[in-house]
């Protein structure tokens, strides 16, 4: 939905007065609040349009940082290649003590 009326519109706006017409102070009053409301909203607008820019550029900034990570993870992962788990590394000192302390009794 477009903004339909901005707020030099709503200030320049003259209405026709009839016999029967509106008082003109209440109109302008009335058209007054109007306007500090699109003031109001505007500024609102404006400050969460520039608040999800933010996000974005952070939301941004952190992807590039995960896809670093990722990438020098896959790097690492590829250089060096894990064939042992701590848990297999653990038996072969554990055989490997066995076998040191049998042959020194």
């Amino acid at each position: 939905m477009a903004q339909k009326l901005t707020i030099d519109e709503i200030m320049e706006k003259e209405f026709h007065v009839d016999f029967k017409g509106y008082e003109a102070l209440e109109v302008d009053q009335f058209l007054d609040e109007v306007i500090q409301d699109y003031n109001y909203f505007t500024e609102l607008i404006k400050e969460q349009q520039e608040l999800l820019k933010r996000y974005e550029d952070s939301l941004a900034q952190q992807k590039r940082v995960i896809l670093e990570l990722e990438g020098k993870s896959r790097n690492q992962s590829n250089q060096v290649p894990s064939q042992f788990s701590h848990v297999d590394i653990l038996k072969r000192i554990s055989r490997l003590e066995e076998v040191v302390f049998k042959d020194n009794k």
